[in-house]
């Protein structure tokens, strides 16, 4: 889209998958699954010369989304462009760096027949960071007499586990997705087994970091999250991902896991429902029913899940012919460019949780050097600025392809980059504007309040009909207003001589929900 966007109509894109819609709707995600951040900063068309969605429900489904994706590539006219089920094998290069060409082998996954082979000035690759699940077998698993699955791949029907007790192994962004999923097929009891807590993150405070024109202090992005964590006596400041001061006003959050974003978890926690059991010695073995922890204790349970994240997949380095990514360039060549979704949490402020804003930012900055490799080769690699990253085994023993990069890596990229081109920069403060717009347009303070309150009283009646009790939704709109005041005193800080875009927009979107009350 950004390359038709600029005139440029000479590429082609080409994808395992036979429709549009990524590895991760098509195959990770089960059919129950939604999204965890919002759509305000979630759909095609995350353009100011594109209209706003007209749906303001902010987390479509699965299948939703991969309807918006179809009808988004229809509508904008990708399609012609693209070569489905079509799998790139080699990508070969030679010349030199500024007069690189390169040789792509690609095949049809459903023909028999022979490899093509074509020439291109450049070549860009996505190929997404869920990729690969990480695998692992327990002692006993042949003992176990009930359902040991993997929650993704639509591998589980969630079926099986209606009025069953079931062990969640994990606690990243997919395990606390599948405490909704088990909740929604009425599971009996729910235990969530992990090593150590990560941080959730409350579908409000996601919304307060999306909406920020600056970006939202970690401090704060935690205060926030009180509400919810008090429910259950929790203090999210105690947690291994936290390093802050003493009055905690500042402070620098660093986890391996991406955060898991949505209520439910907190709603099934404090309700009962689901209990988050932390073993640093992890699950021993298993035996008939039960999972059995480092620690001794036993768990009965019919049903095991596993989530324990993803690893990378090796051929992409293979087929880029990786040694090392210095940036998002592969072996400092400006016109090979892969962006996988960077790993991890590193970070002292949150811009956002969701994907739109970065995949406009990734895709223009791709684009750029394509046609000006000189700026690459003169500007930004003699700055010697640019993080690089090779092969390892730093993830607790696994092997790491140098595509792999974390958030640190991530982060120093795109603010190095987009703050030594002169367009890049100037499109970073457009992509803000967008990001604010589409957030209040779609999904106002007030009514995502009240979204999230509907939905966590659907949950609640469910668990109330179950013979449960627990508490109501902790945020009220007065308190989401504290926040974002908060939030608003810090960004008039920040943003310094741009806050007043915020703060006209902002205040006119309220002003228009108070009139129409």
């Amino acid at each position: 889209m950004v390359f038709l966007k600029y005139g440029e109509s000479n590429f082609v894109i080409f994808d395992r998958k036979p429709k549009v819609g990524g590895m991760a709707w098509w195959d990770q995600a089960n059919v129950t699954s939604k999204l965890q951040t919002e759509l305000g900063v979630y759909h095609l068309g995350f353009d100011e010369t594109l209209p706003c969605p007209e749906n303001d429900y902010p987390w479509p489904s699965r299948d939703e989304l991969l309807a918006m994706f179809q009808k988004g590539a229809e509508e904008y006219g990708i399609l012609p462009y693209c070569r489905l089920g079509t799998e790139v094998q080699d990508v070969k290069a030679e010349g030199q760096k500024l007069d690189t060409k390169y040789e792509v082998t690609i095949q049809k996954l459903d023909s028999d027949g022979k490899a093509e082979k074509l020439a291109a000035e450049g070549v860009l690759m996505y190929p997404g960071n869920l990729s690969l699940p990480r695998r692992e077998e327990y002692r006993g698993e042949d003992e176990f007499g009930g359902t040991i699955a993997y929650g993704m791949f639509d591998e589980f029907g969630y079926k099986e586990a209606t009025g069953k007790d079931i062990a969640i192994v994990g606690h990243g962004a997919f395990a606390v997705e599948n405490v909704r999923s088990c909740c929604e097929f009425s599971c009996k009891k729910i235990y969530l087994v992990c090593r150590r807590k990560n941080i959730a993150c409350p579908r409000y405070v996601s919304w307060l970091a999306n909406q920020s024109q600056s970006a939202l202090s970690a401090s704060l992005f935690l205060h926030a999250m009180k509400p919810m964590y008090d429910l259950m006596g929790w203090d999210v400041w105690s947690y291994y991902a936290v390093q802050g001061n003493a009055n905690r006003s500042n402070c620098y959050i660093q986890q391996k896991a991406r955060f898991g974003i949505g209520d439910v978890y907190f709603c099934a926690l404090s309700w009962g429902k689901l209990e988050v059991i932390e073993d640093p010695m992890g699950i021993k073995r298993l035996s008939h029913h039960a999972l059995h922890c480092g620690s001794g204790r036993k768990i009965d349970v019919q049903c095991i899940l596993k989530l324990l994240g993803f690893v990378g997949d090796p051929s992409n380095d293979r087929v880029m012919k990786i040694k090392e990514m210095v940036g998002f360039w592969v072996n400092e060549d400006p016109r090979r460019y892969l962006v996988a979704e960077p790993v991890s949490v590193m970070a002292t402020n949150f811009g956002g949780t969701s994907f739109s804003p970065g995949a406009i930012s990734w895709a223009e900055m791709g684009m750029h050097f394509m046609h000006f490799p000189k700026d690459f080769a003169d500007k930004v690699l003699p700055t010697g600025m640019l993080p690089r990253h090779k092969a390892d085994e730093t993830d607790e023993g696994t092997y790491r392809p140098a595509y792999v990069v974390d958030a640190r890596h991530g982060t120093q990229t795109g603010v190095f980059v987009g703050s030594i081109i002169p367009f890049l920069m100037e499109r970073g403060a457009i992509h803000s504007q967008i990001k604010v717009e589409r957030m209040w347009t779609l999904h106002p303070v007030d009514k995502f309040i009240q979204y999230c309150k509907e939905d966590w009283d659907h949950y609640c009646e469910k668990f109330s009909f179950e013979g449960l009790t627990g508490p109501q939704f902790p945020y009220t709109p007065e308190q989401a207003h504290k926040y974002l005041d908060m939030y608003r005193e810090e960004n008039r800080v920040a943003a310094k001589e741009q806050a007043p875009f915020y703060e006209e927009f902002v205040d006119g979107q309220l002003r228009k929900a108070q009139s129409a009350r």
